[in-house]
């Protein structure tokens, strides 16, 4: 461990021994003797303490976000805007999600926000092929947009969500000069390489604090196809001892989908069937049945929604909640599905929506319902999705009906409508502020105030740069409070905040 900046100097608290106290006086004398010799010497510390405050002040970098032309005073300004070629020095690269990995190119766009940086992959497409030359994970500086690190990034299967104890943690099954299978954390402050070979067939990664799982399955030592011969296991660890907290064995036919985001390990099994585990210890805790064509997606406080479909034609015949111990508490046979983009609820006392009602998170009690929560041309027999909703934003529920063109906000604790406004179906919610829900399309960003559905502010992309194409894909957004946003779409990143 290096040395504690806040430590306090154990000489500090030492006495001086006998003969230094006689120097101490001796000191003490001189001073007394010569006339202002002590306030000589307290303007100066004084003055040195000064001029060191005054360096310290001069080495804060200026803020240099700038007003964007054309846009009204609630908008954010422009702190940084990067171009991937010219930061990767190659003409036709592009920005793309570290958590899909390097295989191959998937097209997704994004970066993971790790606070005082963003990571992202930058690479080559080549749309013919599917391949993605030569990628590069990059390390950007959140408050300045320069190039903290970049590393070469080939072969990765996938990377973790969130970084774990520092590093963005991903795993390749390896291949040419990347060696074998291996688990490798790159370090978010500087982007060292740690590589930790591995004998697993890695099927899921998460992360939570410092805590790595792994759902994997174990590689046949004697096949050279690296084929897979034992169950789906969970390991808990950390990137250099992934198995130092426990291993647990489950089903053999499992996939391998893992959720730790919500208080309770959630893993995804074969047959339409998931189960519940403790993080602490890894001790399953509860099972559900196997049902066919299910699909399911976890939230607050450790539920797990479950969808229910016809295998033959995929038509929504119902859905569940299912609470941490796995009892089924809410259920419906309406066929009515929401696209979730965002679930923030403000804490359990909020409901969740189910089909077109709401239920107590705690007890799946129905609490109210609301002929909203349908799009007004719902075709009962479409596989299509029906729902509305596409967040939960504290106690606000937003709801989109793409037919109907509008957009709703809906006090989540009633049920009852505060308002509705005509909408885009093209825009995309991207993230929310705690106060401002942001959205995005092919023209610009656009932020409404979830109360009232005003819109707050609007930033047309031409506003930002004249390139053209600069911002064509659909791209990915985070949103912090106090006004801080970063969005990137394939061929550009740029960091909006608030006006100084």
């Amino acid at each position: 461990m290096g040395p504690n900046r806040f430590h306090r100097d154990a000489s500090a608290d030492v006495r001086p021994a006998r003969g230094d106290r006689a120097d101490t006086r001796t000191r003490g004398v001189l001073m007394r003797r010569i006339p202002g010799l002590r306030n000589l010497l307290l303007a100066a510390a004084t003055a040195l303490i000064t001029i060191i405050g005054a360096v310290v002040v001069l080495l804060q970098p200026a803020d240099t976000t700038r007003k964007i032309t054309g846009t009204d005073a609630a908008a954010p300004g422009l702190g940084w805007s990067l171009d991937a070629a010219t930061i990767y020095g190659r003409a036709g690269a592009r920005f793309r999600d570290p958590t899909d990995g390097t295989q191959s190119d998937r097209h997704t766009i994004g970066f993971v926000d790790a606070g005082a940086t963003l990571l992202t992959v930058i690479g080559i497409p080549n749309r013919h092929t599917g391949a993605l030359r030569d990628p590069e994970l990059f390390g950007i500086d959140a408050a300045t947009g320069a190039t903290r690190w970049r590393t070469p990034a080939p072969d990765l299967d996938r990377c973790a969500a969130t970084p774990v104890g520092g590093r963005l943690v991903c795993h390749t099954y390896g291949g040419g000069a990347s060696g074998g299978p291996a688990l490798i954390g790159y370090d978010v402050a500087t982007g060292s390489v740690t590589r930790v070979p591995t004998n697993w067939a890695v099927l899921g990664l998460a992360g939570m604090g410092d805590h790595l799982y792994v759902a994997a399955k174990d590689f046949d030592s004697d096949s050279d196809d690296l084929s897979v011969h034992a169950g789906l296991s969970v390991h808990a660890g950390t990137l250099t001892a992934p198995d130092a907290f426990w291993t647990r064995a489950f089903a053999d036919d499992g996939f391998g989908s893992i959720d730790v985001s919500h208080g309770q390990g959630v893993l995804g099994l074969g047959g339409g069937s998931s189960t519940g585990f403790d993080l602490a210890t890894g001790a399953p805790i509860w099972t559900t049945e196997r049902i066919s064509c299910t699909q399911t997606s976890t939230t607050s406080p450790a539920l797990v929604v479950r969808i229910r479909k016809r295998c033959d034609n995929g038509v929504v015949t119902g859905s569940d909640v299912i609470d941490r111990t796995g009892r089924t508490i809410a259920s419906t046979d309406r066929n009515i599905v929401h696209r979730m983009s965002i679930d923030a609820p403000a804490d359990d006392s909020v409901p969740i929506l189910l089909a077109d009602g709401a239920y107590d998170r705690r007890t799946g009690a129905l609490v109210w319902t609301s002929p909203d929560l349908r799009s007004a041309e719902s075709d009962p027999e479409s596989f299509a999705l029906s729902g509305t909703a596409m967040a939960v934003l504290g106690d606000i529920a937003l709801l989109e009906d793409i037919p109907g063109r509008t957009l709703t906000g809906l006090d989540m604790r009633t049920g009852h409508r505060l308002w509705q406004v005509s909408d885009n179906p093209l825009a995309t919610l991207g993230g929310w502020d705690g106060s401002r829900a942001v959205f995005t399309d092919s023209d610009g960003l656009r932020a409404i105030d979830i109360r009232t559905g005003k819109t707050v502010w609007d930033i047309p992309f031409p506003a930002i740069t004249d390139k053209p194409r600069a911002f064509d894909d659909q791209g990915h957004l985070t949103a912090h409070r106090g006004g801080r946003y970063f969005y990137t779409s394939a061929r550009t990143m740029i960091s909006l905040r608030t006006l100084p």
